[in-house]
């Protein structure tokens, strides 16, 4: 697709978003959402669709979750006059009962993502005398409103809850949710602790993940319905979508934003059971969670599955997001918008134009994003250009059948294209957003460069005087990591000579996270460190003369430095595949020499698996052994540019060195790079070179050699054993290094 294309339909979209937005603003603010068809607003008070009305709660709940989309179209001037809106209109003292998910997904999410990108301490889209935290502040009110909810003796939290009073004893509806809905709330909650220093928000919501997890099935798989309060299983059947969906997503992404590696382990093992339990030759089913694939529940596909192919390649599994992303787009290729709820016909009875019918009572499509959210994440793995024509089409359709005068209405019949009343919020914080995303310019850009006030007022009077200088914690802090939230901006500097906190960089899509709503969520790795790497609280001594006035200066220097990010070490992840399948991706430290992985375009080659005989690379190499291969070896006595220049020469395609021993912080050690030696051998090396995890490279033997290659010859006896310590593997299948299907992946964590 031409450069000139590509921008004329980033401008369409950009043109949709603001149909839609100012028609909102128009007909509907501050009510929740548009009525597009009416061109009213839609009542938070009058429930006239039953619990799908569990989204309104009076708080300009559209308003709210376009925020971030301002700035990334770059539209400083709105999106500051939107901050001042949501600051000074919305409560959340209301007699209304909500949805805790949508609430935290939407609401929550929102204002935190808008907070960060206003805050000069994060991306600075505001100045420092325009925004004093009050995204921030209300996001928190609304967590305390919320946490009512996880009052249960398994600490998993009811489906719903009044703002003003809290749980409903009477509500028994509420006390059946699923695990979307319980475990898909902590990226949002972890973000508001670690930005407030309330830890409530964050404990609570991990707590219900785990609760959850706990009650897994033998084959890692979970039920699609769960009693709050007993822990039963409503609903033992399960899949991908409806009820499950972001459950998968966030157990990644709180790996992504926080470095812990048990979270990497639960999302590695429950990917694992689905594309070993659900996924039926690239259809993902609904099974029991104790049956797997031998207890087919239904053969459905659904919108909301859409969104596994975008999970995929964040996992490392770019081949089966390709494969997944096809069977998904035939569905909207056929009816012109993708179905709510489907039953698919057999392959073998299936005809051209015919996947399947529509489930009667699904014939809605309320223009969710899924399908385009994972079209981007694929385009930005790839750069193939049929992704962007997919995109195209999809942006055709959506004008095509549901641009009306006041916004863009829902589908009401997928056969027939009727449209009805509805305009979702999501529709412009996450449809039209990865429409605008995937046409960029720079793919890699999410949030340009804020540019400055339009009409800028004079700024605070700099204190050039001598005074008492104790920093007073309300004022000082808005810093990554801070436990205080911030109420006002101070510069008590001598001068104006010092850098402000004015990001001058964009955005890109290494630097943040897109939470289940689409919301921009900026990776802050001092943000999430533990409290005790927190600096303490700088207390200045009095000025007395011009020395001390001196040393004043030098220590906020000082301490301005320490705010500043420095470069960061951006993880590769190795995907592994066994043939089509993938078994998982392990993230890997990079080095600072040799071939730097930061294409999107993934670096590909067979996988040796460690081998005694090649060891830690340190000996003679027989270059049959290597050649063309990504060659897995300990690490050991001599240096990692030692050992990449000796396989290098064998024909080695790249070097993936195993730990020693298990890592004791993954947290810091996922920001961990290779050096160079002292002899400077890395000038010398041109293929890539990464460490990885002694733990991950035990789990990967193990999903090779005992649910893979052993499963061949009957289930495992108690003699196989798998011992990477030993670098051998007892039982049929002894040289697994050998498995020529393996493939490695390297690729940009993230991209």
């Amino acid at each position: 697709m031409h450069a000139s294309e590509r921008r004329h339909l980033q401008q369409q979209a950009r043109e949709m978003f603001y149909h839609g937005y100012r028609n909102y603003m128009d007909h509907a603010y501050p009510w929740d959402e548009l009525k597009p068809l009416s061109c009213a607003g839609r009542r938070w008070d009058r429930r006239e669709r039953g619990d799908l009305d569990d989204v309104l709660g009076g708080f300009s709940l559209t308003l709210v979750d376009s925020l971030d989309m301002l700035a990334v179209l770059g539209d400083r001037d709105e999106f500051a006059r939107a901050v001042t809106l949501v600051s000074r209109s919305v409560t959340f003292d209301r007699d209304v009962t909500v949805s805790v998910f949508e609430s935290t997904i939407r609401v929550i999410g929102g204002l935190v993502s808008a907070h960060m990108l206003a805050s000069s301490a994060y991306f600075g889209m505001m100045d420092d005398d325009e925004y004093h935290g009050e995204l921030l502040g209300l996001a928190e009110e609304l967590g305390r409103r919320l946490l009512p909810a996880f009052d249960t003796q398994t600490g998993l939290p009811v489906h719903r809850v009044n703002l003003q009073h809290g749980v409903s004893l009477h509500d028994r509806a509420a006390e059946i949710t699923c695990p979307a809905a319980a475990g898909s709330l902590l990226v949002e909650m972890a973000y508001l602790s670690r930005l407030t220093g309330d830890e409530r928000f964050e404990a609570r919501a991990k707590r219900a993940v785990v609760a959850i997890w706990e009650r897994r099935s033998h084959l890692d798989l979970l039920g699609s319905a769960i009693d709050v309060h007993s822990g039963q299983w409503m609903h033992s059947h399960g899949g991908i979508g409806a009820g499950l969906d972001s459950f998968y997503e966030y157990l990644l992404k709180y790996y992504l934003i926080s470095g812990d590696a048990q979270w990497m382990a639960m999302f590695n093992a429950s990917y694992h059971a689905v594309e070993t339990h659900i996924n039926d030759d690239n259809v993902y089913v609904e099974v029991d969670m104790h049956g797997g694939k031998y207890e087919v529940r239904a053969r459905r596909a659904s919108a909301l599955q859409a969104f596994w192919p975008g999970l995929q390649v964040l996992a490392g599994d770019v081949s089966g997001a390709i494969r997944t992303h096809e069977h998904m787009f035939v569905l909207w290729d056929e009816f012109g918008t993708m179905p709510e709820l489907i039953d698919l016909v057999p392959r073998r009875v299936s005809k051209p134009g015919n996947r399947g019918i529509v489930i009667n009572w699904a014939r809605t499509s309320p223009l969710r994003p899924e399908l385009i959210e994972s079209t981007y994440h694929l385009y930005q793995a790839t750069r193939d250009h049929k992704y962007l024509k997919m995109g195209r089409q999809m942006l055709q359709d959506i004008r095509r059948v549901s641009e009306v005068p006041c916004g863009y209405a829902a589908v009401g019949d997928i056969y027939t294209l009727d449209i009805e009343d509805r305009m979702d919020s999501y529709f412009l914080s996450e449809t039209v957003k990865y429409l605008y995303l995937l046409f960029s310019d720079d793919p890699d850009v999410v949030v340009p460069v804020p540019p400055p006030r339009t009409q800028k007022e004079s700024a605070l009077p700099v204190n050039k005087s001598c005074a008492a200088v104790e920093m007073d914690k309300r004022y000082v802090i808005s810093l990554p990591g801070s436990r205080v939230k911030r109420t006002s901006n101070v510069s008590a500097l001598p001068d104006e000579s010092l850098p402000t906190r004015r990001n001058e960089k964009p955005l890109k899509s290494t630097d943040v996270v897109f939470s289940t709503e689409g919301h921009v969520l900026i990776l802050n790795s001092l943000l999430f460190r533990s409290a005790k790497e927190q600096s303490p609280m700088p207390v200045l001594p009095m000025c007395e003369d011009g020395k001390l006035q001196g040393r004043k200066r030098n220590m906020e220097l000082a301490a301005y430095r320490a705010m500043l990010p420095r470069p960061p070490v951006v993880p590769v992840g190795l995907a592994v595949r066994l043939g089509d399948v993938h078994l998982m991706t392990l993230v890997a430290s990079p080095a600072t020499f040799g071939l730097q992985i930061t294409k999107p375009t993934p670096f590909e080659a067979p996988l040796l698996l460690f081998t005694p005989e090649i060891g830690e690379a340190c000996k003679s190499i027989d270059p049959d052994r290597v050649r063309g291969k990504i060659v897995m070896v300990d690490r050991g006595t001599c240096t990692f540019a030692a050992k990449a220049l000796r396989l290098q020469d064998a024909g080695a395609a790249g070097v993936i060195v195993i730990n020693s021993s298990a890592a004791t912080n993954k947290k810091s050690s996922r920001r961990y790079s290779l050096a160079d030696d002292a002899l400077g051998l890395g000038r010398y090396v041109t293929i890539p070179i990464a460490l990885v995890a002694h733990e991950d490279v035990v789990q990967l033997h193990w999903y090779v050699v005992v649910e893979t290659l052993l499963s061949a010859n009957g289930t495992q006896s108690e003699a196989d054993e798998v011992n990477i310590d030993g670098a051998s593997v007892e039982g049929d299948e002894a040289d697994v290094a050998d498995y020529a299907a393996l493939t490695g992946s390297l690729s940009p964590w993230l991209y």
